[in-house]
């Protein structure tokens, strides 16, 4: 897994690259709306959606983004702020105004995490090229940009799952299956004051009790193209 020193260098190098390219004549002479190249995804626990975001990063030779990164992204200053400064005047202004206006409409919890995170996964977006794994970055981004899709199954499939792959106990596995659902549940409640459950947040929802693991790559994948295409790039 990379380092938040690691990720931070990689996004700024992809922003220089970026704006290298933008410089063109080719890239001047036609300007486009610009998509945020973003996948978030959203899981329920022992849905194999952790695995499922992280083979799909690699596929694309995205940044995965999952939970630890963003709380040491929140929580390291020094990082956040030379993500923030790579970024132009107008875009910086462009994201203060976003994260002011979802922490004002939206959100119920305006503590200084809710709006570090809010402002972490704005940046991490804005610059592209990443796979982020919960923390309500669907929610967050939410129109503005990115394929957000949800990750599902039978509380029975996901306790077999821990079973299987992290080998617990049958009982530890229905308490944690429990107790993370209703964490999430509560996270997004507290925070965002939506469902997590919500339909209407997501692109996609995938059920693995009806689709296979590798299906559910294939669709994702293709989704991401639909999404691509959807807007002309510049």
């Amino acid at each position: 897994m990379a380092s938040v020193e690691e990720l931070v260098d990689r996004q700024m190098k992809r922003r220089a690259l970026a704006e290298r390219m933008a410089q063109s004549p080719v890239a001047a002479a036609v300007q486009q709306p610009r998509l945020l190249r973003v996948i978030t995804i959203s899981r329920q626990a022992g849905s194999r959606g952790r695995t499922l975001a992280a083979l799909i990063a690699e596929k694309l030779r995205f940044e995965f983004v999952d939970r630890q990164i963003l709380e040491l992204l929140v929580k390291n200053t020094g990082a956040r702020k030379r993500l923030i400064d790579s970024l132009d005047e107008r875009t910086r202004s462009a994201i203060d105004l976003w994260v002011e206006g979802i922490l004002t409409k939206r959100y119920i919890d305006k503590t200084e995490y809710t709006h570090l995170l809010a402002e972490a996964i704005t940046v991490l977006a804005e610059d592209g090229d990443s796979v982020i794994l919960g923390r309500g970055a669907n929610i967050i981004l939410g129109r503005r940009g990115g394929l957000h899709v949800r990750i599902v199954a039978s509380r029975q499939t996901r306790i077999d799952n821990l079973c299987r792959y992290e080998s617990l106990p049958p009982e530890d596995a229905r308490d944690r299956v429990d107790r993370l659902d209703d964490e999430r549940r509560r996270f997004y409640r507290d925070n965002f004051a939506a469902d997590i459950d919500n339909p209407l947040d997501y692109h996609l929802i995938i059920n693995f009790d009806r689709v296979a693991f590798g299906t559910a790559q294939e669709i994702i994948l293709r989704a991401w193209q639909q999404y691509l295409a959807a807007v002309p790039q510049h």
